[in-house]
C-alpha cells in the first residue's frame, strides 16, 4: 500500500487562476502571463457577482479587457477591486520576446507552459499547496495541458505542490475575467510605453488606458514596472541569462533562465 500522506493543519490550501495576454506571432514584443492567487475562490466569485449586479454590469457575457468602453472602465475597474478587497494577491511574468521566444522553435502550447511555469514558480510557496485554473488553450489530441504543467512545477520543487490543474473556459469562471483584467492592463501598459514613450502612455484617455492605469493604481503601483509588493509581483525575463542558457542549447521549458534579481 502507498504511505498514507498527511499535511499540518496550517498548511493552506491555494487557487490560482491564470490568464494571458499578447502575441504569439513575430511581430508583437510582449507575452504576459497574470495569476490571481487566492485561499477562497467563491469568496471572490460571490464579490465580482455582487458589484457586476450592484452596477446592472450583467448583460456582458463576461468581465473582459478588449471589451471595455468608455463607460465600462469604472465599472471594471471596482470589479477588480473587490478582488483585492477578497483577500486575493496578483502576479504576473513578462516575457519580452526580444531575450526569448519560446514559440521560435517548439509547438505553441509548450511556449504557453514555459510561461505559466515561470509565472507560477515565482508565486507559489513552501507552505501551501495548490490547484491551478487556466483559461483554454488549443493542445493536440493525447495532450493534458494540466497534467504537463503540474508535472513540470512538482519536478521542479521536488515536491507535490500542485494537487492539479485544469483548462477552463472564462467565461464560465469570474475568476479567470480578473487574470484576464490584470494581464492584459500589464500587457497594454509596456506595449503602449514601447510605441508611445511613458508620456504618451499617461496621457493616452482611451478606454483601455484608462482601464489599465486604473488597475495598476489599485494595485498600488504605477506602470507596472517589475515589483514585488505584499500585494502585487511583476518580473520580467532576464537578456544575460536567456542569452547564455540559449547558447548552451538548453532552454526547453527551463524557466530558471529567466530571472531577474
Amino acid at each position: 500500500m502507498p504511505p498514507k500522506v498527511t499535511l499540518p493543519p496550517e498548511t493552506e490550501g491555494v487557487s490560482y487562476f491564470v490568464d494571458e495576454a499578447g502575441s504569439k506571432g513575430t511581430l508583437g514584443k510582449f507575452f504576459v502571463t497574470g495569476a490571481v492567487r487566492t485561499a477562497d475562490p467563491d469568496k471572490l466569485s460571490r464579490a465580482i457577482k455582487a458589484c457586476r449586479d450592484r452596477n446592472n454590469f450583467t448583460k456582458a457575457e463576461e468581465v473582459k479587457f478588449s471589451k471595455a468602453t468608455k463607460n465600462s472602465v469604472p465599472i471594471l475597474i471596482e470589479i477588480f477591486q473587490e478582488a483585492i478587497k477578497a483577500d486575493c494577491t496578483f502576479g504576473a511574468f513578462v516575457l519580452d520576446k526580444r531575450h526569448f521566444d519560446p514559440w521560435s522553435s517548439r509547438d505553441q502550447w509548450q511556449g504557453h507552459l514555459f510561461s505559466t511555469d515561470r509565472l507560477l514558480r515565482g508565486l507559489i510557496t513552501r507552505r501551501e499547496v495548490g490547484v491551478v485554473l487556466l483559461d483554454y488553450i488549443d493542445v493536440p489530441v493525447g495532450i493534458s495541458y494540466g497534467d504537463e504543467l503540474t508535472r513540470s512545477l512538482n519536478h521542479r520543487f521536488g515536491n507535490k505542490r500542485i494537487v492539479s490543474a485544469v483548462s477552463l473556459d472564462s467565461r464560465t469562471c469570474p475568476a479567470l475575467q480578473i487574470a484576464d483584467l490584470l494581464a492584459s492592463s500589464i500587457f497594454h501598459a509596456r506595449k503602449k510605453i514601447e510605441d508611445l514613450g511613458f508620456d504618451g502612455y499617461v496621457n493616452d484617455q482611451s478606454p483601455k488606458a484608462r482601464l489599465s492605469k486604473g488597475i495598476a493604481y489599485s494595485l498600488g503601483v504605477s506602470t507596472f514596472e517589475d515589483c514585488r509588493t505584499e500585494l502585487v509581483r511583476v518580473q520580467t525575463s532576464h537578456e544575460e541569462s536567456l542569452t547564455e542558457k540559449v547558447k548552451r542549447g538548453s532552454f526547453l521549458l527551463d524557466a530558471d533562465a529567466i530571472v531577474t534579481d
